[in-house]
């Protein structure tokens, strides 16, 4: 990125719940869940947390979002009970995506999970390749199916 970044949480960012509820609908929620944008929205307000799990990050320059992303519990529950914290909900403005601001999303969640006790990642893409997350040290676990979608599941550990 050519421009500071600010990272802050979705609890000090309150102007970012419409924004990122309407993102995550456009993305998510109409495709996966079948929800409205005002369901989206209400489920954007599940991570106002500031001191534990579930929480959102919020990327920001001056008063602009740029993204979000969100470190939440067992993401895929019905598939994998035993793996507990989650990266997910990366999302980038289309205005600012191809600047390395996913990738920075993403090590902000990691580099912020050991504080809240975790050890271990793991998040889903639909890049099958692992996309940028391989650069940032993820590994493949399992391509599954979930939702009608393949999807590939991996992990990091971030804590010692």
């Amino acid at each position: 990125m050519s421009f500071p970044v600010n990272f802050d949480l979705l609890a000090h960012r309150h102007d970012a719940i419409p924004v990122l509820g309407r993102w995550y609908h456009q993305e998510w929620g109409q495709r996966l869940r079948n929800e409205s944008e005002a369901e989206s929205i209400e489920r954007v307000k599940g991570y106002l947390s500031e001191d534990k799990i579930p929480f959102i990050v919020v990327a920001t320059k001056a008063a602009e979002i740029l993204g979000a992303a969100q470190l939440k519990y067992r993401e895929m529950a019905d598939v994998f009970p035993e793996k507990e914290h989650w990266l997910g909900g990366v999302f980038v403005s289309p205005a600012h995506r191809g600047r390395g601001l996913g990738c920075k999303l993403a090590q902000e969640i990691a580099n912020r999970a050991p504080s809240y006790g975790v050890e271990t990642l793991h998040l889903q893409t639909e890049r099958l390749d692992g996309g940028f997350y391989v650069r940032l040290g993820w590994r493949p676990v399992k391509q599954v199916r979930h939702h009608s979608l393949d999807v590939l599941v991996m992990e990091r550990q971030v804590g010692t």
